[in-house]
């Protein structure tokens, strides 16, 4: 059974502005050689991700994996933003992406459970009963992911991982053009951490743009999914470089969010759509039907005509939202700020 990351209704905003945790990097000067930088915030990326191994393993508190996972993405956006300059990339990425998948199947569940519980309130009758079988399902499907997930996240085998990590990031290559002069004669100086991310969100824009044309075609999926990704790529970077440039950055890559809110759960809905219609053909052919049969079969038409209701919604919100982008010019304002951040950095150095 697939497993959407749907949050119940009022949740999303919570989860994304609230409680989304960040690394605390200390020693960070942005205004230091970004090559002296990047593995330092690297390094705080990482140790941040592991310090929340025992919170992830307390089954009495599911965020404890959700603040887990998204300090692994995190880390694992950072790498893709610094990679063009890396002479050797051979970070474990493959075991960061394990450790990140093995959260992301715990914490599905975790907010599936949640979604179910506040939708069945709205049924009765079979479908109530329907629904409360689905997810029976799911809690016996999340003790199997839980027991993957602590094997995972055994103490020897994390440290094992970060020790990895941590001496490839110490012999890693790691190349970042100098800044071009203003003046012809001047000579060429170190490009610090802040004048780089420029470099990098205007990237993390450009890559959002050629994508975006999938938001005028509703039924690619798989696309749209992939856009929800970039949106949450550029976020993340914005939001590490507002270390860098100042508060109203952090309010801009909240705007961000809202995009890559309404594409995570029209995909969150796709995946319903998607494990529901399948379960529902799978026992239509099913003779003689059970009395179980009949109610899982009641829960599952009565969510799938809620999920496909609602990825109407969200579609709607992306859409109105990237109209109001292109309006409103928000993805050149964001290019522009951050030029205009490095010309300030290039202006200080200068002094």
């Amino acid at each position: 059974m697939l497993i959407p990351r749907t949050l119940p209704e009022g949740e999303a905003a919570r989860f994304l502005f609230f409680i989304m945790p960040k690394a605390n990097i200390r020693g960070l000067d942005c205004a230091a050689p970004a090559d002296k930088m990047i593995p330092l915030v690297l390094r705080a990326q990482l140790n941040a991700m592991c310090r929340h191994r025992e919170l992830a393993l307390n089954w009495k508190d599911p965020e404890g994996v959700h603040h887990m996972r998204v300090l692994s993405r995190r880390l694992r956006s950072s790498i893709n933003d610094f990679r063009p300059y890396f002479r050797k990339p051979d970070l474990p990425r493959a075991k960061l992406r394990a450790v990140a998948s093995r959260l992301g199947e715990v914490r599905d569940i975790d907010v599936a459970l949640m979604s179910l519980q506040q939708l069945r309130a709205k049924t009765k009758g079979p479908a109530s009963d329907g629904i409360k079988l689905l997810a029976t399902e799911l809690r016996a499907r999340r003790k199997i992911v839980r027991t993957i997930l602590t094997t995972t996240l055994q103490e020897q085998a994390l440290e094992d991982v970060r020790k990895e990590f941590i001496a490839k990031l110490r012999t890693l290559p790691i190349v970042v053009p100098k800044e071009v002069p203003a003046e012809p004669a001047a000579p060429a100086v170190a490009r610090s951490f802040g004048s780089l991310g420029t470099e990098i969100v205007n990237a993390r824009v450009k890559d959002f743009v050629a994508a975006s044309s999938c938001l005028y075609q509703p039924h690619q999926i798989k696309k749209l999914h992939e856009l929800r990704i970039l949106a949450k790529r550029l976020r993340y970077s914005m939001e590490l470089f507002a270390l860098c440039w100042g508060k109203e950055w952090e309010a801009m890559a909240k705007e961000v969010a809202h995009m890559q809110t309404s594409l995570g759960e029209l995909h969150d809905c796709d995946v319903w759509i998607q494990d529901l219609g399948a379960r529902l053909k799978r026992r239509s052919r099913k003779t003689p039907v059970a009395a179980i049969d009949l109610q899982i079969r009641a829960g599952a038409s009565w969510l799938f005509k809620h999920f496909a209701a609602a990825r109407n919604e969200h579609y709607r919100d992306a859409v109105s939202r990237w109209e109001q982008w292109q309006a409103e010019g928000f993805l050149e304002q964001i290019a522009a700020k951050a030029n205009g951040q490095s010309a300030e950095i290039r202006g200080q150095n200068d002094v």
